[in-house]
């Protein structure tokens, strides 16, 4: 099983790629990262990004993910999802280099990627949290809450128009799935969906069964913000020339 956890900067990523590895044992993780990428090349990043950055950073991402077949059980900190939100954040903020042809290739990149996932674990932004500095990350809230408008677009766009086969393939694409804010209760919904082996329950048990999945749609919709997220969606295919 090959999962990752995405979501913008301190969203708990980390603390939870550490419990899920505590309560899944059997699963394991890359030993370098993405961080490793831009302290190694001494990158500017998040909100100083630039394209040598974010193809320095999707590069790496793309490395790590194909090739590792299913039966690997596998957890990611990030994925090249990650990397296309901020990438789009450097465009629509009209950041140099960042032109339409340059994010089209770069969804493209990301599009063929999510063949090699399973399941993607959202961690959405709780602006009542502290923000953490580690060294590594933007502490601007504004910014954080930008990044994270872009994942909850995406997120919209898999539930809702999934056929459009813009940033998932609709023949082989990964479970995106959100997680609540609670540490615990997101390693509780983990285990709605995995076993404690670590796989898939069966479909008689399992809320990813095709009945199960309409209904969380419905309950997606319910409870996105959807003005905010419907505006920001229609902005990026505007951008990019792309069809809905």
């Amino acid at each position: 099983m090959r999962i990752a956890f995405s979501g913008a900067a301190n969203t708990g990523k980390s603390t939870l790629l550490k419990s899920f590895l505590y309560t899944w044992n059997n699963y394991s993780t890359p030993s370098k990262t993405y961080r490793d990428i831009i302290k190694e090349e001494n990158l500017s990043h998040s909100s100083k990004s630039n394209t040598t950055t974010q193809t320095a950073i999707l590069d790496f991402m793309l490395d790590q993910v194909q090739g590792v077949d299913k039966e690997t059980n596998i957890v990611y900190d990030r994925c090249p999802l990650d990397a296309l939100a901020y990438t789009i954040w450097c465009h629509e903020k009209g950041v140099e280099g960042f032109d339409s042809k340059y994010v089209q290739n770069q969804i493209t990149l990301v599009k063929e990627s999510m063949r090699f996932l399973d399941i993607i674990f959202v961690c959405k932004f709780n602006k009542d949290i502290n923000i953490v500095d580690d060294g590594l990350r933007d502490t601007d809230k504004e910014y954080i809450k930008e990044v994270d408008n872009i994942f909850e677009s995406l997120f919209q766009q898999y539930f809702q128009n999934l056929h459009a086969d813009v940033f998932f393939p609709k023949d082989d694409s990964p479970c995106l799935i959100k997680l609540p804010d609670d540490p615990q209760q997101r390693i509780d919904s983990i285990a709605d969906y995995l076993t404690p082996e670590g796989n898939i329950w069966g479909e008689e048990h399992s809320i990813l069964s095709p009945d199960n999945l309409k209904e969380l749609e419905g309950l997606v919709k319910q409870q996105q913000t959807a003005h905010e997220a419907e505006e920001t969606e229609k902005e990026l295919f505007k951008k990019f020339g792309l069809q809905r």
